[in-house]
Formats: C-alpha cells, structure tokens, sequence
C-alpha cells in the first residue's frame, strides 16, 4: 500500500465522521448503523470523478441517469427497517449502486434485490462480490413484477419514485412485514407501513426525491 493510498484512506475517514456526525444530528441513532456506515468505504460506490463528494449530503450520480441516494436518506430507511421490521428476508427494489444492499446485507439473513439496467446490475454484483458478501441474490428484472420466484419476505424496500404500488411486492410481503417506498402522491414522499392482513399501518413518513422508477429491461 503507497503512502498515497493511506493518505487516501486517512482523508476519507475524516469525511466518514463527519459524513456521521451529521447523521445522529438529523436523528439517526441506530448504533450499530452508524457504525457500519462509518466503515462501509462510500466513495467506491460512486464514479471516480464523484469520488471525493462521496460523503457529502447529496445525491450523486452513478450512470444511466442513476443516483446513489444521499447518507441520510440511506439511514432514514434503514433505521425505520431496523425498528420496525424482523431481519429475516428482505427485498430490495432498485440495486443502483448496491450501497444500500450492502448495508442490508449486514443486518438481514438474505437479501434479494433487483435492477433494470444490466450494466449497474453488473457493476453492483461485482462490488459486492469483492466485498466478501455471501446472502445477496441478485436478479436483473423489472422490479414492477417483483421477485421471479415465489418468495415471502419480511420487508420491501423500493429505492425509486412509483405513482402506484405494485401488487407483485406486495403479494410477497408476510404478514405484519414493512414496506419501505417513495410514492410521488398526492406529493413525493416516503412512507413506512406495515401489512396487517389486508389492511396498512403507515408508520414512518417524510419528504423524498428519488429518480422515476421505470418498467422493462435495460440491456446495454
């Protein structure tokens, strides 16, 4: 390892702490949230050119008009999953970057997830390989149509903006699971509810800006 490399490392540990300091003074204060947060390297899932903003309170860009959702956003869904939900299978609509899978990978038994576009798909399937992290499953489909097998998962996490909640994901949410989604009506927010038989508890809500979330499949 260069000495370059190590006064990489030591800089964006530096913005990691501050990156969460600024998250327990917006109210997250999950423990062991913040501690995995501090030590996942954020800046190796966002393009090179946005590297050194990796930490800062903003979403970035990752490629096909994709973004990694800002550090609280992230925390703000996680924290309700940690409160709300048992930590057994978990759902994940919208891989993107594969930062937020990786947080879920470290406090659920299985992660499924899905993506669109074939080429994040790819690079988030490599990252998390890399990373040594065994109890993801990957799935490159439309997320609208949910998991391509019969699965029941104790929570649903959706990381784009729908009009509508798709039945696919809701099928396969158990009984008293969560539901974590954007919905851009009657305004964009994100809500936290929890399934009650046929009926929904909102639990959670607060203002969101998240990128569309599209139908079909992006190959290229």
């Amino acid at each position: 390892m260069t000495i370059e490399h190590l006064q990489y490392l030591k800089h964006s540990n530096s913005k990691a702490s501050k990156m969460v300091t600024e998250l327990q003074q917006k109210g997250i204060h999950h423990e062991a949230l913040l501690q995995l947060m501090l030590t996942i390297p954020r800046h190796d899932f966002v393009e090179s050119a946005f590297s050194h903003l990796a930490y800062s309170a903003t979403p970035l860009p990752i490629g096909k008009s994709q973004t990694i959702s800002q550090p609280l956003t992230v925390a703000v869904m996680t924290q309700w999953l940690l409160k709300y939900s048992r930590l057994g299978r978990v759902l994940e609509v919208g891989t993107g970057s594969g930062y937020q899978t990786c947080i879920l990978s470290h406090f659920f038994n299985k992660v499924h997830t899905i993506e669109r576009q074939k080429s994040l798909f790819d690079t988030a399937h490599q990252r998390l390989s890399k990373m040594a992290i065994r109890n993801v499953e990957f799935h490159h489909g439309d997320g609208h149509l949910g998991w391509p097998t019969t699965l029941k998962v104790d929570a649903v996490i959706v990381t784009a903006m729908a009009n509508k909640v798709p039945l696919a994901l809701t099928d396969c949410l158990k009984d008293k699971g969560i539901l974590i989604m954007p919905l851009d009506q009657p305004e964009p927010m994100i809500g936290c509810w929890q399934k009650l038989n046929d009926q929904w508890k909102r639990l959670e809500d607060g203002p969101a800006q998240f990128v569309p979330m599209l139908e079909g499949l992006v190959c290229d």
